[in-house]
């Protein structure tokens, strides 16, 4: 656990680099889009000091220097000297977007439905607060990934994680967010939270959606159909997992888009009368495409799967300037780059190809890393469109867990009002966004993994879900905003009532209600009313204008919720610290190796088996000072191999100088469950002694105390190939051979 002066020390050194970043947020903001308030300026704040901090991080992380004193010095540096180059750089408009007051019955319904999905986000929050993050993708790479950033300072290098599905070419936006408390604290203790972050933003966004037309609580409600859903909520509450990362900026970009429509003079209604040649609408304001571009560019840069919604938001802005395309093109273009193409950069330099998973483009043949080891068959949902037994036993069960009872009104109505949108929605900017729902839902069609598993058995169908969330998000937090759909206040309710409906099943039907945590759900939940009644009545008696007005109240205000939020975040991190990895993976057998890492620092720890790709997080430690390394062997254009034999094994754990070693099973092989090669080739001897071991299963912790010699791997087998190439390599089906 951390001591109160380390834990105090580095609430002071992360609120000075949240103030500078804060700082390059609001600036940066008055500079690009000064006339914005409210909800659409929060969301464009936010999202610049989100880039302020991936690029300080990019600048510094490349040359080594992602160290706190660098961090903290640069995001300083980066605050002080970006708002004015941005000034002088981009001509501004003043416009503000309007912002009608929407009713108050539409308020409380909004408030209640954000105060349902809080619960139900909050449920896995407090799960993995009380033991420690335990989702495949975080202990596979995401939560390594950071740590390698804090541990080695550089964030331009290829770290390698597995031979399965070469994450170490990911982008890695949401892995900087999550190092920077890592690195200032030396513990994850922040990182449960901060999809709880993201969370908000995506809301703020879906409310900045409909606020132009006085519909920010209905719209707010139609983004919760997938914030809400069981598809994000089971993989992204409480863990390290990004798919809420890239959905709330994708959000973000199509909510910047839209109140820079409405901000925009009307050209027509602006000239004398008689004039004709301003029929159009003015321009948007550069600023807006600059912002929408940097958001889009996050996404991008968080994870390919959202490559398809940042191109499909890149071609909606074009369409909505129609009169200046070229340069919406570039404004938004540009700082989309900029944003998110700083790990496509890396790879091309590295290994020759932006997107090493792609080998070749058309006629160009590019170099890629060959997948040595395949888990199982990556295909796509379009490989069943015609296999209605795969509908029947896989898709609508899988449709149902992810999207609740009512899916078929969720995947029909997405593909509707995007559809109808595009159709009919007249204004430029809901046309584009029609567009762009429809064409990330067509993409995730054709996007591999998405219906991953045997032929007939696409058992990552349900896992993968996920990655429709951004076009169900934007579908439904512009339908009401539809043209037809708010042309009178009967139709503004009856839309409300049935999204209100439809988001109380969705929410109604996550598991999570029966995984315990009522307490705490019910808590948050409560905490939002109260919070969202408090500031109605302090608003309506004057209360927050009175604090707006006062510089001493506003500095009252902020110290005693920062005073309240480091105490509470004092006791809590003492539970968390306590509890991490305490007494998980019991049925993977893993447990005495998690609880053996928790007292382990400042070692080289390799970690060898297929289950163990999965779980190397865990033992890196409680203050994340292990180097843990899945072991294998670097092959052409910066692949990665699994060892096949013993000789080879032992030469790479001599050069590796390694302190210990877990071995673990691959799980796909029941007939192995008892001895694994590994463990085998790192048999007790003169170097190696068995210091932590399963008593059921064939987990094994080895300490290192020299090298070992190859020559003792007389007699050891060598890895068949179905265990060293995986499944889809096989000529028979395993367990035959």
């Amino acid at each position: 656990m951390l001591g109160a002066g380390p834990y105090l020390a580095g609430v002071a050194e992360l609120g000075v680099l949240l103030a500078a970043l804060a700082h390059a947020g609001y600036h940066l903001r008055r500079a690009l889009l000064p006339g914005w308030r409210g909800a659409p300026a929060r969301v464009a704040e936010a999202v610049l000091a989100t880039v302020a901090l991936v690029w300080v991080a990019e600048a510094i992380g490349t040359v080594g220097w992602f160290t706190t004193p660098g961090l903290i010095a640069g995001a300083v540096a980066f605050a002080l000297a970006a708002p004015p180059l941005a000034r002088r750089l981009v001509a501004a408009s003043g416009e503000a977007p309007p912002a009608p007051e929407p009713s108050a019955l539409a308020r409380l319904a909004a408030v209640c439905v954000v105060a349902a999905v809080v619960a139900g986000w909050m449920v896995p929050t407090l799960g993995s607060m009380a033991a420690g993050m335990d989702r495949t993708d975080t202990l596979w790479y995401h939560m390594p990934l950071a740590a390698k950033f804090v541990q080695t300072g550089h964030l331009g290098w290829i770290y390698y994680f597995d031979p399965i599905f070469l994450a170490s070419f990911y982008p890695a936006n949401s892995e900087v967010v999550h190092a920077a408390p890592l690195l200032i604290f030396h513990r994850d203790i922040l990182s449960p939270l901060i999809n709880l972050g993201w969370l908000a933003l995506g809301l703020a966004a879906a409310w900045s959606i409909g606020r132009p037309y006085g519909l920010g609580p209905q719209a707010l409600i139609g983004g919760c159909v997938a914030l809400g859903s069981q598809s994000l909520i089971e993989f992204q509450a409480g863990e390290a997992l990004n798919d809420i990362t890239g959905t709330a900026f994708v959000m973000a970009a199509a909510a910047i888009l839209v109140n820079a429509c409405a901000a925009r003079p009307q050209g027509a209604a602006a000239a004398p009368a008689g004039a004709s040649r301003e029929r159009e609408p003015r321009p948007l304001a550069l600023g807006a495409l600059i912002a929408a571009g940097l958001a889009a560019g996050l996404a991008a840069g968080t994870k390919l799967s959202f490559l398809a919604p940042a191109g499909a938001l890149l071609v909606a802005s074009v369409a909505i300037e129609r009169g200046a395309r070229l340069r919406a093109a570039l404004a938004f273009a540009l700082p989309a780059l900029a944003a998110g193409g700083y790990w496509y950069g890396r790879n091309l330099l590295a290994v020759g190809n932006p997107i090493p998973y792609v080998g070749s483009i058309g006629p160009i043949s590019l170099p890629a890393p060959v997948r040595d080891f395949h888990l199982r068959p990556g295909f796509m949902v379009f490989h069943y469109w015609n296999d209605p037994g795969v509908w029947r036993h896989w898709f609508a069960p899988g449709l149902d867990d992810g999207f609740g009872a009512l899916w078929p009104v969720t995947i029909a109505g997405l593909l509707a009002v995007a559809v109808y949108a595009l159709w009919r929605g007249r204004e430029p900017v809901l046309r584009g966004l029609g567009f762009a729902a429809l064409a990330t839902a067509i993409a995730y069609v054709f996007t591999p993994l998405t219906a991953a598993g045997e032929q007939g058995e696409p058992i990552a169908f349900v896992w993968n879900l996920r990655y429709l969330a951004p076009a169900v998000a934007i579908a439904f937090a512009i339908l009401p905003c539809l043209p037809a759909l708010r042309a009178s206040a009967a139709r503004r309710a009856a839309v409300a009532a049935a999204l209100v409906v439809l988001v109380g099943v969705t929410v109604a039907s996550l598991v999570e209600w029966k995984q315990g945590h009522d307490k705490g759900a019910a808590a948050a939940a409560a905490l939002v009313l109260a919070a969202a009644g408090g500031y109605a009545l302090a608003r309506a008696r004057g209360v927050v204008a009175r604090v707006a007005a006062s510089v001493r109240l506003r500095a009252l205000a902020a110290a005693a919720a920062i005073a309240a939020a480091v105490a509470v975040g004092w006791a809590e991190q003492r539970h968390y610290l306590t509890h991490r990895y305490e007494d998980s993976y019991l049925a993977w057998d893993l447990d005495r190796a998690f609880r053996w890492a928790r007292g382990i620092h400042d070692q080289r720890i390799a970690v060898a088996g297929i289950r163990g790709v999965f779980t190397q997080y865990a033992f890196a430690g409680a203050d994340v000072s292990n180097d843990v390394q899945w072991l294998g062997l670097r092959t052409a254009h910066d692949g990665y191999a699994r060892i096949g034999d013993c000789a080879t094994w032992r030469r790479a754990l001599n050069a590796g100088r390694f302190d210990y070693v877990v071995t673990t099973f691959d799980p796909y092989y029941a007939d192995d469950i008892r001895a694994t090669p590994e463990g085998r080739w790192t048999a007790p001897g003169p170097a190696s002694k068995l210091v932590a071991w399963a008593s059921r299963g064939p987990v094994r912790v080895f300490r290192i105390t020299g090298p070992l010699a190859p020559s003792g791997c007389a007699g050891q087998r060598p890895l068949p190939p179905r265990k060293l190439h995986g499944v889809p390599n096989l000529t028979s089906p395993p367990g035959t051979s």
